[in-house]
């Protein structure tokens, strides 16, 4: 993954990295309001050697302390010290429960200690600092060494007895609540980056891209409400869905400009991508352009022409290729001038062989004499292997991805399929696209159908 696609998944997770931020700042908020609050107090001692005649002694007083410094700390925590702590306060805990509620530390280079306490009740803990400071300076002077007038050589002098404390030290909600929030942050950087490295199915056209190296026709914007293509260009000529689809006509006319494509079938990897609403949407774009169009419905295993166009579907593409009818009997106008429609017809037991058969080929070549484009729709390539079939009867294919639907995997085989036919793969249509067809040159849809309208219009022989 490139930068600019870490930066695409956080945009495109954004509100998950919200979500999960807030998540985790208003749980540590809800973690501190009902955990005990706990306070502390400190009281500092020194060490203090007692007797120092000249420079020479007191330096020598000096090393001594600093070397006992470490000693007296390990002695604060001790029963030594603590026991008598615990009879004078009258604590009902014993010394290893309450030495764990003792921190000591000792400034560096210095011969200074100070001793913390921690309690739930700031009054008790500011007691057992002071009692623990005054138990140590006891202690200390009946361990320490005496001097020749029988005066110990080390004494601890309180400097800075305890206070009441008055805010707790834990816990502290302000912290609590940044940690949660910097944790939900980098749980919802890390779901983007982990969503966009195991995502296998195509979302946008940079994910396409990076799967095959197809020319993308155009990007066909999600249909609202569930409506076909077709329906939607008939009902909002100016919108985005049917001005999409006129950048897709006008795409067709710019690839491989050398040959004259006008047989088009139209395929997908898998159902439900969209196929034959895009090929119905392609064939409608193509005629309004004044051209005449025949779409060809050779999806017999699960047609659905007829119900999109409300078409009479008992006579079709099966009733021609079996001779009860002749092509211009059975094709039936819809949608505007020029569209002609020709349905599946009836369902047959054989589909597969009646596609294969040489009567779809003449009907096919019919057609090319008859009309400017024919619009062949397909059944799925990784479906049945009707696509490879047709394919030799076309002049080229277009293939239909849909966004959040076909993996990526699946594009790589279909193509892979169609590649050992001689039929070239003209581009690929990404339909369901969320936010697709916007453009910063136009600011309204009205503007910008006119400009494909007059493209389609202008390149007419």
């Amino acid at each position: 993954m490139t930068l600019h696609d870490y930066i695409q998944s956080l945009k495109s997770h954004w509100i998950v990295i919200v979500l999960l931020a807030m998540v985790g700042g208003g749980s540590a908020y809800a973690y501190s309001q009902f955990v005990d609050p706990e306070y502390r107090a400190a009281a500092q001692v020194m060490v203090i050697a007692t007797r120092g005649e000249n420079t020479s002694e007191l330096l020598q007083g000096s090393n001594y302390v600093q070397s006992l410094v470490q000693t007296y700390t390990i002695l604060v925590t001790s029963p030594t010290v603590l026991d008598p702590v615990i009879e004078d306060l009258g604590l009902d805990e014993t010394p290893n429960r309450l030495a764990r509620r003792v921190d000591v530390n000792v400034p560096l280079n210095t011969v200074v200690i100070e001793i913390g306490v921690t309690d739930a009740d700031g009054e008790s803990a500011h007691n057992t600092a002071n009692a623990i400071a005054k138990e140590l300076a006891d202690a200390v002077r009946n361990v320490s060494p005496v001097s020749a007038d029988g005066e110990p050589a080390v004494r601890i002098e309180t400097i800075s007895p305890a206070r009441i404390p008055t805010v707790p030290v834990s816990p502290n909600t302000r912290n609590n609540v940044i940690l949660g929030v910097a944790a939900g942050l980098f749980a919802g950087v890390v779901f983007a980056v982990l969503r966009r490295r195991l995502a296998t199915r195509l979302t946008t056209a940079r994910s396409l891209s990076e799967v095959t190296d197809v020319a993308l026709l155009g990007e066909i914007p999600e249909a609202s409400d569930n409506q076909t293509i077709a329906r939607v260009i008939r009902s909002q000529p100016d919108g985005r869905v049917a001005e999409a689809m006129r950048q897709v006509a006008a795409s067709l006319k710019f690839v491989d400009v050398d040959k004259n494509r006008r047989v088009i079938l139209v395929t997908s990897c898998s159902a439900q991508e969209g196929k034959s609403s895009v090929s119905l949407g392609l064939a409608l774009t193509l005629a309004e352009g004044g051209r005449s169009v025949l779409f060809i419905e050779a999806d017999l295993r699960r047609p659905s022409t007829a119900r999109y166009t409300q078409l009479e579907g008992a006579v079709g593409l099966t009733t021609v290729l079996i001779g009860d009818v002749e092509l211009a009997e059975a094709v039936q106008e819809w949608g505007r001038p020029g569209l002609d429609i020709l349905t599946a017809g009836a369902q047959p037991p054989n589909p597969g062989q009646l596609l294969s058969s040489g009567g779809l080929h003449r009907v096919v070549e019919a057609a090319r004499d008859s009309y400017d484009y024919v619009i062949i729709d397909t059944a799925p390539v990784l479906s049945v292997s009707d696509a490879l079939w047709l394919s030799t009867m076309a002049d080229g294919t277009l293939f239909v991805v849909r966004a959040n639907r076909t993996k990526g995997a699946d594009l790589s085989r279909a193509l892979s399929s169609l590649e050992s036919t001689r039929t070239p793969v003209l581009g690929i249509v990404f339909n369901g696209v969320k936010g697709a067809a916007k453009s910063p040159y136009y600011t309204d849809d009205r503007a910008k159908g006119f400009f494909s309208r007059r493209l389609l219009r202008s390149s007419r022989g």
